[in-house]
């Protein structure tokens, strides 16, 4: 019957502790038990050990892509998707053709570097042959001055015409044979520009797409981001370079960067983290429970979550006195399992807390707050 009192017993506490915060609360008074009702309670304690670093552990992250490792394939010049080579979520090289694009501009565009290569050959020829004739005497230097500007104007209009076909996806040794050849291909060849993953398909076979259209958007999965939701209280004690890790996965990185908006809905920060082993099962997008270690003062301790006493927002643990145990407001700075990462002023590590008989020490607690709730209304009364 006891225990369903507890809730009432401890209103007046509550209501007490409304007005002032834990950090602000003055000393409690002393709950006196003896030895023996200690051990018939079930009460046990233990002196306080430092933390070393906390951990803030289950915070909600999303995996991301380092923008740096994105990258959006386009149309280099307006055409026709003949064919597709790749798929979603397929894994390709640096340079592996992802599709093949049919466009009468590219057409032009070999036909222009063709006669640009002839012009260019035909002026280097010209440029030879009157150079030796003006070694020999035979012309004027203005016209072998001449001839070498229309050589230099064919080798830059050559080279301007060579560097269109580059940006329309022609490679090096494609122009070579274009050269040699004589041959004109109407369809170019989009590569990939890394190797990574296939992320994004924008366009079907038979699609005509203008230039710029973006085509595919391929990323590369390593190293992975971890976009970390963290209460804003927390995010002000981060560091770059803290330790995270995502435990379903053994993954594990680094703080790279701590955001400083503050979300308006969730008052939570993004930390950015970057995964450097580990990310190899996680998926862009994915949403999972991530793990950072919190540096803590020197007067943080470790105790067992069940230690604990919670009273609306503020934490309590029962410090060992003399004669009974003592009601001490605590702040909780981090977590690391079932442990509790905990700093107060009045703690040293020769304080003795209470690890167990908790509960109990909490219902003589309330019973003693009820008392002196009721003694205070009787001399209020008697006034």
């Amino acid at each position: 019957m006891r225990t369903l009192l507890i809730p009432f017993l401890l209103l007046p506490l509550t209501l007490a502790m409304s007005h002032a915060s834990a950090a602000e609360t003055p000393a409690m008074p002393l709950l006196a038990i003896s030895a023996q009702q200690a051990n018939a309670l079930g009460v046990a304690s233990e002196r306080l050990s430092h933390a070393g670093n906390g951990l803030a552990s289950g915070l909600p992250a999303e995996v991301r892509i380092p923008n740096e490792q994105l990258r959006v394939v386009a149309a280099p010049l307006p055409g026709m998707v003949v064919a597709i080579d790749v798929a979603t979520g397929q894994t390709v090289k640096q340079g592996q053709t992802l599709a093949r694009l049919a466009s009468p501009s590219l057409l032009a565009a070999e036909r222009d570097f063709l006669q640009a290569a002839q012009s260019a050959h035909l002026a280097a020829q010209a440029a030879r042959r009157d150079e030796q004739l003006f070694s020999e005497g035979i012309i004027a230097e203005a016209r072998v001055q001449t001839t070498r500007a229309n050589h230099e104007q064919a080798a830059l209009a050559l080279a301007a015409r060579r560097a269109e076909l580059q940006l329309a996806g022609v490679s090096d040794g494609a122009l070579t044979a274009l050269a040699q050849q004589r041959r004109l291909p109407s369809e170019m060849l989009i590569s990939a520009p890394i190797a990574g993953i296939v992320l994004e398909q924008s366009v079907q076979p038979g699609q005509r797409v203008d230039a710029a259209a973006p085509l595919f958007r391929i990323g590369k999965l390593t190293p992975l981001w971890l976009e970390i939701e963290t209460p804003a209280a927390l995010a002000s004690t981060l560091r770059e370079g803290a330790a995270v890790s995502v435990p379903a996965v053994g993954a594990r990185g680094k703080v790279i960067n701590i955001g400083r908006q503050i979300s308006a809905g969730s008052q939570t920060v993004t930390v950015r983290a970057r995964l450097d082993a580990g990310g190899d099962p996680l998926s862009p997008g994915q949403r999972v429970a991530a793990d950072i270690d919190v540096p803590v003062r020197s007067d943080g301790f470790r105790v067992p979550q069940s230690a604990l006493v919670r009273i609306g927002g503020d934490a309590f643990v029962f410090v060992a006195e003399g004669a009974g145990y003592r009601p001490l407001a605590i702040k909780i700075v981090g977590q690391a399992g079932d442990q509790v990462i905990l700093q107060s002023a009045r703690l040293t590590p020769q304080t003795r807390i209470a690890i167990k008989g908790v509960a109990a020490l909490k219902s003589i607690w309330g019973s003693a707050a009820e008392s002196a709730s009721a003694a205070a209304g009787k001399a209020g009364e008697a006034k």
